[in-house]
């Protein structure tokens, strides 16, 4: 593995538990999955999962067919986009205040950026202002405030952009790599946004989390290399859970890692395999602010669905 340096500043419809070394473990309920066979050209490839806590609307980018799906909160398909679109190879996709579609997509077939579409599914006009020259957005979060923020894993770069004009209200470098050629490969995942405001950025080779103001300043970093419970190997995506508990996603670990308020290890769920409920390489997680949690993996094509409580929950 290349040297990633240092950070800047820091079961079918079963019950699983984990078992952690500091407060209440967090229960997984398995419910469903998302019905992905409906494009003609088959199974969809996700990549990427998204929630709208306003509507319910969950937007899945699908790498197979280069194309955004959008769900309901009963998990039916609400809407997909078309060549009118204009999204080439989009790589994450999300829903903003005003119901229009974000996609990070390829543009003149060399550079990425973000654009927004109208809800038709169109280009609106709307142009994303470049806060520096090799740009290169992964992936796209709606605030709290309803403008958009993105993260650049190659550069470290954290940025927010105006939901109105496309201007950057700040950008900020939260990661960099004392590698002496520059490769970062920092493999930083979409940030999830707290209850005060905070950002959570899952850093797949930095092999921890890192937590950021809402101004875009580094306050600090937790998480410690390692195969056993509480450790993390490949982080690759955070979501706010039950209590103010933050939950990552280890792609390589194959698991959900809870963690309370203060970083401290809470529990973990999870096991390899293809059985309703288990992971194979997971790539993509979001919550829905109702309780439910989504997991996104390319492998077999699907988006599973589980109902995430803080334990002993009476529904």
């Amino acid at each position: 593995m290349r040297n990633v340096g240092a950070l800047t500043a820091a079961i079918g419809a079963c019950l699983v538990l984990g078992v952690g070394a500091a407060g209440a473990a967090v229960e997984f309920r398995y419910e469903r999955a998302l019905d992905l066979t409906r494009h003609e050209d088959g199974r969809l490839l996700p990549i990427s999962v998204t929630c709208d806590v306003v509507s319910g609307g969950v937007v899945v980018t699908d790498a197979a067919h280069g194309i955004l799906h959008v769900f309901n909160g009963a998990g039916i398909e609400t809407f997909r986009t078309t060549g009118f679109a204009g999204l080439s190879q989009p790589d994450d996709g999300a829903i903003d205040r005003a119901g229009r579609l974000l996609g990070v997509t390829l543009t003149d077939g060399t550079h990425y950026t973000l654009a927004r579409l109208d809800v038709y599914g169109e280009p609106d006009g709307w142009t994303a202002a470049a806060p520096r020259d090799d740009w290169r957005p992964d992936h796209v979060l709606v605030a709290r405030d309803g403008n958009y923020v993105t993260i650049d894993g190659t550069t470290g770069l954290l940025a927010k952009h105006d939901e109105a004009s496309g201007a950057v209200m700040w950008a900020k470098v939260i990661a960099q790599s004392e590698a002496a050629d520059g490769d970062l490969e920092m493999g930083l995942g979409r940030p999830v946004q707290l209850a005060d405001g905070s950002y959570a950025i899952p850093g797949s080779n930095l092999h921890r989390i890192v937590l950021v103001g809402e101004d875009g300043e580094v306050r600090s970093t937790f998480g410690r290399f390692g195969s056993s419970p509480g450790r993390m190997v490949a982080p690759v995506a955070v979501a706010e859970g039950p209590g103010g508990t933050l939950l990552v996603l280890d792609q390589m670990r194959h698991k959900i890692l809870a963690f309370g308020a203060d970083q401290e290890f809470i529990s973990e769920f999870g096991s390899i395999g293809d059985a309703p409920g288990a992971f194979y390489h997971p790539v993509s997680m979001a919550t829905d602010g109702s309780g439910h949690l989504f997991v996104a993996q390319g492998y077999r094509g699907r988006v599973q669905v589980f109902s995430v409580l803080a334990a002993g929950t009476v529904e």
